[in-house]
């Protein structure tokens, strides 16, 4: 396979760089057999990472059985690049500065201010660009989790009742700004991207991702406080999205027409959902009953449950064996496993940020739905000279 245009070149260091992000320690002669590239190509693509710090040589390996020189092992360069990842709810916002490992640099949380939407971004990002000066590594690129359905490839937030955006052109402004690639994701689907990056050398292609939090305020302009449900999706080791960017969108059923929020139960058993463990345990009976059916048929390899599930696991855990005992039954049928997350306030911001890198090293494809978020080497690799 040979580097003969500039998406070739593009797909074969996405192939080479993901394969390190997996498989840390590989020589060139292991990058080319497992890839099925010529050797001479793999050398030129090391060459030009070595080139522009994304890559480094670790060690030297193992002779050979037959002899001759020990092979190089190399490993990707934590502080090629960093990313900021935001998350913005009504009633705060969480924001986290990562390497290309996870490894949270920088995390921040507060109030948001009452501002336009933009400014508000724009005085979240104030704090993170100090953060990126201070830590000397190269920002590669900044990425938004946020409630609603939202066109990550287009990078446009189709609807977000909780700040009351409609069609809202956000990435290609914001990128213009500040001169980086810029992402947009429902903060549900930022937690299957940060699955997808957290089990990368495992193979975990198709799994659940259920996300709850207590919000004390449902929108920037209300006050009713409830548990927001969010579901994220993955298929084929990508996040799924659906025709209209509105899959993962979550209704109980006990949901009915004229319904206020996600379920059926009672407005003043859900305010007080965080106090009473009645209300609360009432609500877990209504969502896990709600999502037998859906295990059932997405037959997924990994249930994973985030948010305030995670941090009263033992109770949920309780609550299904108790009055849910068919959600366990079918994850079992399934071949599958409920796993709850640690509880991180900071996951949503995370897993943003994460899916820059997923996006950044996965290999764009012709009718690829993704190949106009697409984050090309060239762009980075500009980036990361800027700072030099």
């Amino acid at each position: 396979m040979q580097i003969n245009n500039s998406f070739q070149k593009n797909a074969n260091i996405s192939m080479v760089a993901q394969l390190l992000w997996k498989t840390p320690g590989l020589s060139r002669v292991e990058i080319a057999r497992n890839l099925e590239l010529y050797r001479s190509t793999v050398s030129n693509i090391i060459n030009t990472l070595i080139q522009n710090g994304v890559v480094y040589e670790e060690r030297e390996g193992e002779s050979m059985p037959q002899g001759g020189r020990k092979p190089i092992c190399l490993d990707l360069n934590g502080r090629f690049g960093c990313v900021a990842g935001i998350e913005m709810q009504p009633d705060g916002y969480r924001a986290v500065i990562i390497d290309v490992f996870g490894t949270v640099l920088f995390s921040c949380f507060g109030n948001l201010p009452e501002l336009p939407f933009i400014e508000i971004f724009d005085f979240i990002m104030k704090d993170l660009l100090v953060e990126v000066e201070k830590n000397t590594i190269p920002l590669l690129g900044i990425c938004l989790g946020i409630p609603g359905i939202v066109d990550s490839n287009r990078g446009v937030i189709l609807l977000s009742d909780p700040f009351n955006l409609e069609n809202y052109d956000f990435a290609s402004p914001v990128s213009a700004r500040y001169r980086l690639p810029v992402l947009v994701e429902n903060d549900a689907n930022c937690l299957a991207w940060k699955e997808l990056a957290t089990n990368r050398g495992d193979n975990l292609n198709d799994f659940i991702c259920l996300n709850a939090e207590y919000h004390k305020r449902e929108s920037l302009h209300g006050s009713n406080a409830g548990m927001g449900v969010g579901i994220g999706l993955a298929i084929g080791g990508r996040v799924f999205a659906g025709s209209k960017y509105a899959a993962g969108e979550f209704v109980s059923g006990s949901w009915r027409k004229g319904s206020i929020g996600q379920t059926g139960l009672p407005l003043k058993a859900m305010s007080a959902i965080d106090k009473d463990d009645t209300a609360f345990s009432d609500w877990v009976n209504d969502l896990f009953s709600s999502l037998v059916s859906v295990v059932s048929v997405f037959n997924p390899e990994a249930f994973f449950a985030h948010g305030e599930l995670a941090r009263r696991s033992s109770f949920v855990l309780s609550i299904l064996e108790e009055r849910i005992p068919q959600f366990q039954a079918i994850l079992e049928k399934s071949n599958s496993s409920l796993i709850f997350g640690d509880g991180s306030d900071d996951l949503v911001a995370i897993g943003a940020a994460q899916m820059f890198f997923l996006e950044l090293f996965s290999v764009p494809g012709c009718n690829s739905n993704s190949v106009s978020s697409h984050i090309d080497w060239d762009t980075v690799f500009e980036i990361v000279a800027r700072k030099l």
